[in-house]
């Protein structure tokens, strides 16, 4: 066997019918031959009405090149580092502090602002933002439970950034010990102050005291804050995952 390749048709409320192809779903002698089994195996796929292709592939350029000669491209990146760091002073008018379930009414502002921003340029998800009931009782249940770590930045005595950490399994991505920085976002009028930076290097010392020895993001690759944001903060980019829409002419 010189390689293969396995994915999964699954039905999503915000992909529709789409194909997954995860961590281990490929492998090669030959980094070509991964283009040989995707032909063999895409047809398939297309007649059972998977139009949307997605598949992870390893930030490695001999690895990901053969999918972009398929018509595929850049969707998300993963990243990883270690945690700990220098805490700085935070800036004038800026602090850091653990977040609580009492904060949310406060921080609603936040709640929809990535849907909002990934739905603009130049990301375009064009995926649909769930009504806010939905997505204040999906924070509610997450605030309540112990395992999520909840940070607030206030600029001048007001929230105006929140991030969201949690464990999560060890897989080909991230090492055991491992903790997700899961959300992270700062209202549009508070960039420029380092409320971000501060937030973000507060976590990562938090980590370290926790007990975690790596923290692990993803962003999307179109999106030209996060983009920009996450590698500047160290993270090392792990994988990709690359999206096809097929039949668009």
């Amino acid at each position: 066997m010189v390689g293969y390749l396995a994915g999964r048709v699954v039905d999503s409320r915000f992909w529709g019918r789409h194909v997954w192809i995860g961590h281990a779903g490929h492998a090669a002698r030959d980094p070509e031959v991964v283009r040989d089994l995707y032909a063999f195996a895409a047809g398939r796929w297309v007649a059972e009405g998977a139009r949307l292709h997605l598949t992870l592939v390893p930030a490695v350029p001999e690895l990901v090149e053969p999918w972009l000669r398929l018509g595929f491209g850049h969707m998300q990146a993963h990243g990883i580092r270690e945690s700990g760091g220098e805490v700085e002073a935070a800036p004038a008018g800026v602090a850091i502090r653990r977040g609580t379930l009492d904060d949310l009414a406060e921080a609603r502002p936040l709640l929809p602002l990535i849907w909002e921003h990934q739905r603009a340029s130049a990301a375009f998800t064009g995926m649909e933002i769930p009504p806010e009931e939905e997505y204040l009782a999906d924070w509610e249940e997450t605030l309540a439970d112990p395992t999520y770590t909840y940070f607030v930045g206030e600029l001048d005595g007001r929230i105006a950034g929140h991030l969201l950490m949690y464990p999560e399994e060890p897989d080909l991505a991230r090492p055991p010990g491992s903790v997700y920085l899961a959300v992270a976002a700062t209202l549009p009028e508070a960039r420029g102050r380092g409320l971000g930076v501060a937030l973000t290097e507060h976590a990562l010392a938090w980590a370290r005291e926790a007990g975690h020895p790596t923290v692990h993001t993803d962003w999307r690759v179109p999106n030209l804050l996060s983009s920009r944001f996450w590698p500047r903060r160290g993270f090392r980019e792990t994988f990709y995952r690359l999206a096809r829409q097929v039949e668009i002419g």
